[in-house]
């Protein structure tokens, strides 16, 4: 059986506005990338209003409120409250557009009356969003009229409503259940899951733009192999030992440890590079609901991870080759390779 989500988040007087633009879909453009325009017209709204705005009715409500102190109102009070409705799209996809459509009618209902239906300002349905949803809205007026969400929404309060109402739901043929208890993943905001995924993007790309720095670091070493490549060297008639002199002795050396350096680096950057691609494959197996909202984040690991890497590697595979090679035909390979740990036993 599939659970319910349902949580309730408040406003104060100056974020009502910014409520209707949404929910009614009055912005010109929107931020939320899931908004899906094209679809619009599937939405609809399950309580009736007038032409009113959503600011007149609350505060319309909120001017009528039973207020024996005679206090004016404080500028951070809360005016309205937002009752978000959903499941998930394993729910939804089980059900006919008709018993969706029933589904929503029923709770609006259901939290009408919880609430009181004369302070209930809009019930809106969106379909053209990843996951068909409900945002239901209220002035939280207690029964003797005075404003107070603290009241109104009370933890005691929205525990009930998480335990009645999809008993009643039940009860009208939905095979529904409550969302697990002080689950985070109900009561937390879309707007603050997303602000946490872009925390986590920003990690990995920066981790990425590490490891890419890097590389090209190492890189840039290859144009030094060009010019160890014009030492001039020779063969002494009674040894058979190659003769430079002593700056391109150093040249080599240098050309020598670095090489040995790259090695190490390059098994450092091929496991970090492993790593990145095991996460894309996580984030690629997580649920649906999930993959939409890190679609950016996937977008910019396909881009930074591992076909850039993998190039980067190769040339560098290809640079340790070339000085490899250049040391084993002048005899100087081992030799340098134990003069490079000697030296990094002695801490030089």
């Amino acid at each position: 059986m599939e659970k319910m989500v349902c949580h309730v988040e408040k406003y104060k007087k100056g974020n009502v506005v910014s409520r209707e633009l949404h929910n009614e879909r009055k912005n010109k453009n929107y931020s939320n990338e899931e908004i899906d325009l094209s679809r619009t017209h599937l939405n609809f709204a399950l309580i009736q209003r007038d032409t009113r705005s959503y600011y007149r009715s609350v505060m319309d409500l909120v001017d009528k409120r039973n207020n024996p102190t005679g206090k004016a109102m404080r500028k951070d009070a809360v005016v309205l409250c937002e009752t978000v409705i959903s499941s998930s799209n394993g729910f939804f996809k089980g059900l006919s557009i008709e018993e969706q459509r029933r589904f929503f009618e029923d709770a609006a209902k259901y939290l009408q009356d919880f609430f009181g239906k004369e302070n209930c300002i809009y019930a809106t349905v969106h379909f053209d969003e990843h996951t068909p949803h409900m945002h239901f809205g209220f002035v939280p007026l207690t029964k003797d009229k005075r404003l107070c969400a603290k009241e109104v929404t009370a933890r005691s309060e929205l525990l009930r409503l998480q335990d009645e109402l999809p008993r009643f739901l039940q009860d009208r043929g939905f095979q529904i259940e409550r969302g697990e208890s002080g689950s985070t993943a109900v009561h937390k905001s879309v707007r603050q899951y997303k602000a946490d995924m872009e925390k986590e993007k920003a990690t990995l790309e920066a981790s990425i733009q590490k490891d890419k720095k890097e590389l090209s670091r190492i890189a840039s070493q290859k144009t030094e192999i060009k010019s160890v490549e014009q030492i001039p060297t020779g063969k002494t008639m009674f040894s058979g030992k190659v003769t430079v002199d002593s700056e391109d002795y150093r040249k080599v050396a240098s050309l020598a440890k670095k090489q040995l350096a790259a090695e190490n680096r390059e098994k450092k950057l091929s496991r970090e590079l492993s790593s990145v691609q095991k996460e894309n494959a996580v984030l690629k197996t997580e649920n649906e609901e999930m993959r939409a909202q890190l679609s950016k984040r996937q977008s910019i690991t396909k881009r930074l991870s591992a076909a850039s890497m993998e190039t980067e590697l190769r040339e560098l595979r290809a640079f340790r080759w070339l000085a490899e090679k250049f040391l084993s035909e002048h005899g100087l390979l081992d030799y340098f390779r134990k003069a490079f740990i000697h030296s990094k036993e002695r801490g030089l």
